[in-house]
C-alpha cells in the first residue's frame, strides 16, 4: 500500500471485523446505507453509485462490521467502525496520531481509519462533506462518509472519472482491493435504484436543488419542488400500484409503489385523475396545484423518490434532483 497525502484503509482485509446481518436491505445493502450511496450518484461525471457500494462492501460490509449499523436518527455508525492502529507492525505503515488525537474518537497513540468508508484524518479533512447538513462533516455518518468518498474519487464535484480502476487505486493502491470493489459494484447492479421512465410533470417545469433545505416545524426538504402552471398534468414516472390520498401537509397526493421496487410521492395536486390500482408509466394521476401547506406558494409538484422502499418499509428518500433533471424539460 502506498502512502500519499491522503489514504483510506480497507477494513475487510483486517482481522476481527465481520459483517453483521442487517434487516431492511436491498441486495444486502441496508436501506439507510443504500440511500446514502444513491444520494451521491453522479457526484461528478462518470461516478456511479455502485462504485461507492463496492467500496462500502469491501471497507466495512456496508457499515455492518463488528455488529455496527447506522443510527436511525443520525446515520452515524454505532458502534464506531475503527481500523487497527497503524503502528508499523505486521507490514502496516507507522503513523503516530500526533495532532489527530481525539479526532472523532481517535484514542492514539497511532492513527486509525474510521467509519463505514474508512477514512484517515488527513483524507477526510481534505475531502470531507457535510452531506446531511447537520453542521458537521463526520466520517462515522454514512451520508457524510459516502459523499466524502465520492468527493475524493472525483477530485471534487467539478472533477470526473474516466477510469474507475485508476480512481480506486487513488483510494487504495492495491490491485486486489480494486478487483474486489469492481466485482461487487458490478454485482449489485441497479437493484433498488430509481430510474424515471418519464418526467412526473407533463409540461414545462422549473426547479432548483433544495434537498435538505429547512422547512417549518424543524423539517428538512426531502424532495424537489417542480414549478409549473396550475393544472399541468402530473403523470406516473414509472409503472406501478398507485394510491391517491389527502392530508394536511401534502394536500392531494399520489403514492406510487413502482414496479422497479421503489416508492414515488407527489404532493400539492389541484385534483386527481381517475386511475385505480396498477398504472403504466405516463398515466395522468392528477394536476399541479397548491393544496396542503402550499397554499401560499406558486403552483408546483413536490416530488420524492425512495429507492428500494416497499409497503411497510421505513422512508428511504434520496435527492431526486439529478434524476428529474435528466428526465424533464427545463
Amino acid at each position: 500500500m502506498v502512502l500519499g497525502l491522503v489514504l483510506c484503509i480497507p477494513v475487510l482485509l483486517l482481522p476481527g471485523l465481520t459483517g453483521a446481518a442487517t434487516t431492511g436491505s436491498v441486495n444486502g445493502v441496508p436501506d439507510r446505507v443504500l440511500a446514502a450511496y444513491l444520494a451521491a450518484d453522479g457526484w461528478c461525471t462518470g461516478l456511479r453509485w455502485q462504485l461507492l457500494a463496492g467500496i462500502g462492501h469491501v471497507e466495512s460490509g456496508h457499515g455492518t462490521s463488528g455488529g455496527s449499523g447506522p443510527d436511525p436518527a443520525t446515520g452515524e455508525a454505532q458502534p464506531f467502525i475503527v481500523g487497527p492502529p497503524l503502528d508499523g507492525t505486521e507490514g502496516v505503515m507507522r503513523l503516530p496520531v500526533g495532532e489527530w488525537l481525539g479526532w472523532f474518537g481517535l484514542p492514539g497513540p497511532w492513527q486509525q481509519a474510521l467509519g463505514p468508508m474508512q477514512f484517515l484524518p488527513a483524507t477526510f479533512e481534505a475531502w470531507g462533506v457535510d452531506a446531511d447538513r447537520d453542521g458537521v462533516a463526520n466520517p462515522h455518518d454514512i451520508e457524510d462518509a459516502a459523499a466524502s468518498a465520492a468527493n475524493y474519487l472525483c477530485g471534487g464535484r467539478e472533477g470526473g472519472i474516466t477510469d474507475e480502476r485508476a480512481a480506486l487505486l487513488r483510494y487504495n493502491h492495491d490491485e486486489g482491493y480494486v478487483a474486489r470493489v469492481l466485482g461487487h459494484a458490478d454485482q449489485v447492479g441497479r437493484a433498488g435504484s430509481a430510474n424515471l421512465v418519464v418526467c412526473p410533470v407533463a409540461g414545462p417545469t422549473t426547479f432548483t436543488n433544495t434537498w435538505l433545505a429547512p422547512r417549518s416545524g424543524r423539517r428538512q426538504h426531502k424532495g424537489v419542488d417542480m414549478f409549473a402552471p396550475q393544472g399541468t398534468p402530473v403523470v406516473a414516472p414509472v409503472g406501478g400500484e398507485v394510491e391517491l390520498r389527502s392530508d394536511r401537509l401534502g394536500g392531494l397526493a399520489f403514492h406510487l409503489w413502482g414496479d422497479d421496487g421503489s416508492y414515488y410521492y407527489g404532493a400539492h395536486l389541484s385534483g386527481f385523475a381517475h386511475v385505480p390500482g396498477h398504472v403504466p408509466a405516463g398515466t395522468v394521476l392528477g394536476y399541479v396545484g397548491t393544496t396542503g401547506n402550499a397554499a401560499a406558494t406558486a403552483a408546483h409538484l413536490h416530488f420524492e423518490i425512495h429507492p428500494g422502499r416497499e409497503k411497510g418499509d421505513a422512508p428511504t428518500p434520496v435527492d431526486p434532483t439529478n434524476l428529474v433533471a435528466s428526465s424533464c424539460r427545463r
